[in-house]
């Protein structure tokens, strides 16, 4: 009784086989696109990205070098995408410093746009890279970009999908030029959380309040190597931490720059900045006072604020430094 209904069975099997649907095709995504909205600045570069008709649903990857480097390269990227002159940063996630631009998730839909800024990526979320550093002052830089596919993709895949490999990444997109702004020729004494994080013989202080605690110099160099990894509350003293030292190096802060910097006191409270402690804020509570905070430290090199005081003597930053031994 069993042999009829095993026919029929791996006769019903054999008409599904022959008779489904064919897999969809390969198809490539569209290429997005790079701008430079804003004018240059003295450690990151500001870029919009600009997906394709078929978006940017797994993200976007961009690479970029130095254009010295390229030109020495014949005015071409390297062949190999692990060379050590090629920087490279994945953006697949929600970023959490960048919300107040607009900017709160890098899958882009269909020509959506995306606001990021290489050398100012440290403590952002959704952002995978080994190259997180600020970018040196008074340097061209070339930039590309491209959709990241799905896992099947072998030429740059993220794991969404593994083993489909119907996404493939688009192709990269020509070639980007951009500049940082080179070093004021004068004294300044405003200076971003990179400078500061490298430049402690320059700090005016051997120990700061933050919130109701008092770190000293070690601690807080500490805080400052420590990526902010999804936790707000590293990622506002990053940029509370230089903008109290730019104040006592001589920098008169506006009055919208004091009363953030009294919020995030306020906020931040008696918690216990890690590593130093286990201190939590989550980053939605904290990205406005964190991007206003920032934009005063960001003045670097801008003649915007006006000093007083004690001012430090700019020579180099510390990406300028780092690269005379890469």
């Amino acid at each position: 009784m069993l042999r009829p209904l095993r026919i029929s069975l791996l006769t019903c099997v054999s008409v599904l086989m022959f008779s489904s649907p064919a897999w969809p095709a390969v198809v490539e995504l569209d290429t997005p696109t790079l701008a430079s909205p804003d004018p240059t600045a003295s450690s990151f570069v500001h870029l919009d990205v600009t997906a394709g008709t078929s978006g940017a649903p797994n993200g976007f990857t961009i690479q970029w070098m130095t254009q010295a480097q390229f030109d020495a390269n014949g005015g071409a990227w390297p062949a190999d995408e692990t060379d050590p002159r090629i920087k490279s940063a994945l953006f697949f996630g929600f970023p959490s410093l960048n919300t107040v631009d607009g900017t709160t998730t890098f899958m882009l839909g269909p020509d959506a746009v995306a606001d990021i800024e290489i050398g100012d990526i440290f403590d952002e979320t959704g952002v995978q890279s080994q190259n997180r550093d600020e970018l040196t002052q008074g340097t061209m830089f070339v930039f590309r970009v491209k959709a990241n596919g799905d896992a099947g993709d072998p030429t740059g895949g993220i794991g969404l999908r593994a083993g489909s490999g119907l996404l493939p990444s688009s192709s990269y997109s020509t070639t980007h030029y951009a500049s940082t702004k080179a070093p004021p020729p004068t004294t300044d004494c405003v200076f971003t959380q990179g400078y500061w994080k490298n430049h402690p013989t320059a700090w005016p202080v051997s120990t700061l309040q933050l919130g109701g605690v008092i770190y000293t110099k070690a601690q807080l160099l500490l805080i400052f190597t420590t990526p902010a990894a999804g936790n707000g509350l590293i990622s506002l003293a990053h940029q509370l931490i230089a903008a109290k030292l730019n104040i006592l190096s001589g920098a008169q802060a506006p009055p919208v720059t004091l009363a953030a910097i009294a919020s995030a006191n306020a906020m931040i409270g008696n918690l216990v900045i890690p590593p130093i402690g286990s201190g939590f804020l989550a980053p939605g509570t904290t990205s406005n006072l964190t991007d206003s905070i920032e934009s005063f430290n960001a003045q670097e090199g801008k003649g915007t604020i006006p000093c007083t005081g004690t001012v430090a003597t700019h020579v180099h930053t510390w990406g300028d430094l780092k690269s005379l031994y890469r």
